[in-house]
């Protein structure tokens, strides 16, 4: 004991994470002089001591965190300078936007992507939310050098983390989520799937994130500026959490519940938080990883239900999507969407989608651990997921 306590100790003291010490490196990296955000150090002040005292971080783990947290506070700095220079971006109205959220591990990524395939659709794309500054302009593939530094990057994923990647598509030009962007502000659940970490999760649950989507949506006129579209697609599970903050901030925005098999969900969302933990915890309790996701999936079954009950006014702005329609016709899904919303569906798009659906026919993404390896069975099965099956006439899969 007396050994890990030291081992600790050295590993905390070669690699500081602290917000004392990633403010003072931002600032020091990007020569600014001001941090003028309360709200922001308090929410890295929440995420950084629960790091430390709850993630188990290992060596790599550490290391990883805090360069990926200082990544994302330099970049938010010199974004907001950026924005304080060019007035001009915050003053746009951002253009309409479709939401996809739901159930994780849904196909939602796919959903994403296809649609990103129309060009009358506008998806953030990996390379622009890794890299944002200067604001992205229209330009062909190779010819902006954040693209091949993002790939890069996404390219050394793959050899490093190979299943990771075999779970959860990556590239430059693949649709992003929002949880990247909200991570910006340090209120995200993408900190959740990285580190196992509940007192930050249950300062988060208790947040009205309302900050954190109000720069979501200066963010999106910054990608916007200089490449404006028609209409935004953007995704991601976690807004369920959200949804009273998501309109009140995007209050026309048009939303996409993605519904199935909550026992697939399961095991599916728990072999890739597995795999994701691994990154950056020295020791994964598969048992009690089981019976988190369990709960996490609970709750968002029941927000779900709670917010669609509470709103039957809002229902002309949800359309909800089931797993095995979109994978059995990705293009009648589509289709469906736009009716359902008054978009027009152009003879240019509807082929660039139907290609897109037709090279991604047959690929499986298979899950790395099943329902047993976690300790979960159908006996597992919450009431909740029982009448969240009924009320969005859910079939369910074979595990």
């Amino acid at each position: 004991m007396a050994i890990d306590h030291l081992l600790e100790k050295l590993k905390r003291g070669l690699i500081p994470l602290s917000i004392d010490n990633l403010r003072d490196a931002a600032l020091s990296h990007t020569g600014l002089s001001y941090f003028t955000d309360p709200k922001l150090e308090e929410s890295l002040k929440f995420l950084v001591d629960s790091c430390n005292s709850e993630a188990g971080l290992s060596i790599i783990g550490r290391l990883a965190a805090r360069q990926h947290l200082l990544e994302l506070l330099e970049t938010r700095l010199k974004l907001i300078d950026y924005w304080q220079r060019t007035p001009e971006i915050q003053e746009q109205e951002v253009f309409p936007q479709l939401f996809i959220t739901g159930m994780p591990k849904s196909a939602s990524t796919f959903l994403h992507r296809l649609l990103g395939h129309d060009p009358d659709n506008r998806a953030p794309r990996m390379w622009e939310v890794m890299f944002p500054l200067p604001s992205p302009l229209c330009l062909r593939p190779d010819s902006d050098p954040r693209i091949g530094k993002a790939d890069r990057r996404l390219r050394w994923l793959a050899w490093s983390h190979p299943d990771l990647v075999k779970a959860h598509p990556v590239g430059a030009f693949i649709p992003h989520e929002c949880g990247s962007i909200l991570g910006y502000s340090f209120e995200s659940n993408v900190f959740l799937d990285m580190f196992s970490i509940p007192s930050y999760e249950t300062w988060l649950r208790n947040r009205e994130m309302e900050e954190a989507y109000e720069f979501h949506r200066s963010f999106l006129k910054h990608l916007q500026w200089q490449c404006p579209d028609k209409r935004w697609i953007l995704k991601s599970s976690d807004h369920v959490h959200a949804l009273k903050t998501l309109l009140k901030t995007y209050p026309e925005a048009k939303i996409i519940f993605l519904h199935r098999d909550p026992l697939k969900v399961l095991q599916a969302a728990s072999s890739q938080m597995t795999l994701l933990k691994k990154v950056f915890s020295s020791s994964i309790n598969l048992r009690q990883l089981g019976a988190y996701e369990t709960r996490t999936l609970s709750e968002k079954v029941k927000k779900v239900l709670e917010f669609r009950d509470a709103n039957p006014d809002l229902e002309d702005h949800f359309l909800d999507v089931r797993y095995l329609d979109l994978a059995s016709d990705p293009v009648a899904t589509v289709r469906a969407i736009y009716n359902r919303f008054g978009f027009p569906f152009s003879v240019a798009g509807e082929a660039l989608i139907k290609a897109f659906a037709e090279n991604e026919r047959g690929k499986t993404r298979f899950d790395s651990y099943s329902l047993s390896d976690f300790t979960l069975g159908p006996e597992q099965q919450s009431t909740q997921f029982d009448l969240y099956c009924e009320r969005f006439l859910v079939e369910r899969e074979a595990l």
